[in-house]
């Protein structure tokens, strides 16, 4: 039996978030409503999400031996999930990021200074480790270290959740390693050139993916399979705090169902509902739902 639901590869971050009654214009001044800070990063949040709902979750990745670093490690040891793989590197500073939310409208602008650490590579990650669980999570942080470890993955029969949202060199050989990579919308059109939706998440699917899913915001989300397309609208929530993560709990929520062996309209019905109650509060992680909260949205 695997030690855990989901283990995750990535991103993580601290977070400064804080919220404007509106965007200023350029030079203005512009009173904060209040300033909070917790984790962040795609992935991060993603196993902060899992474990909210209930999984096991695990984080493999880097950080620095900063501050910011010591605070990353002490929310995940809060929110329960494991940070065994999670490396600190000494004399690096880890990723930062200040995120302001435009209050009522759900926009938000991240401002973020990347880790001096250096990025994983192939043969610098515990695979066996990493895949001790029923599904994995990869974002294109570590790039070559994901490809790698989503290739070794698919080879041992377990589902690769990818998060992707620009372009890059290995763009291609991530997409092609993973089972079930989730994009916006929009990544997913300028990446293939086609701004038909479903032309566009063909060229990915020709790539290898068992499906591919289009996160379109309001709009909800989108899973293209080579049996054809199930479309999932996004639920309403009150009140609309701050979207900022709610990327990252879909992509959690989804690689949990996964492991929970949900079909793909269920998952994708329980990945939206968490996203939206994620967006009741401040920041990635200031409104995680549990996973009786999902539910009860669901019924």
């Amino acid at each position: 039996m695997a030690t855990f639901d989901v283990c995750a590869l990535g991103c993580v971050c601290w977070d400064f978030v804080t919220q404007v009654a509106q965007f200023p214009d350029a030079d203005a001044k512009v009173r904060l409503t209040e300033l909070r800070q917790m984790g962040g990063g795609l992935s991060g949040t993603a196993m902060a999400a899992v474990a909210a709902l209930g999984g096991r979750a695990a984080i493999f990745g880097r950080i620095g031996d900063d501050d910011f670093g010591r605070l990353i490690r002490e929310g995940f040891a809060r929110e329960g999930v494991d940070t065994t793989g999670l490396e600190v590197v000494a004399g690096h500073s880890s990723q930062f990021a200040f995120c302001v939310a435009e209050a009522g409208t759900g926009h938000r602008a991240i401002f973020y200074l990347p880790g001096t650490y250096r990025r994983l590579g192939p043969g610098e990650v515990d695979l066996a480790a990493l895949c001790d669980c029923r599904c994995l999570l990869v974002d294109h942080h570590h790039l070559g270290a994901a490809i790698e470890a989503a290739r070794y993955a698919r080879e041992r029969g377990l589902p690769v959740v990818a998060d992707i949202e620009r372009d890059q060199p290995g763009a291609a050989d991530f997409l092609a390693a993973v089972s079930h990579p989730i994009m916006p919308a929009a990544f997913l059109r300028s990446y293939t050139g086609h701004e038909d939706l479903p032309a566009a998440a063909a060229e990915v699917l020709a790539l290898g993916p068992q499906m591919v899913i289009a996160t379109q915001g309001q709009r909800g989300a989108t899973a293209f399979t080579p049996a054809g397309a199930v479309h999932q609208p996004a639920f309403p929530v009150t009140p609309l705090v701050d979207t900022t993560g709610a990327g990252d709990v879909f992509h959690g929520a989804f690689a949990y169902g996964l492991a929970l062996g949900y079909e793909l309209e269920r998952n994708l019905a329980f990945s939206a509902a968490a996203a939206a109650l994620s967006c009741r509060g401040q920041g990635g992680r200031g409104a995680l739902p549990r996973r009786e909260d999902v539910e009860a949205l669901l019924t």
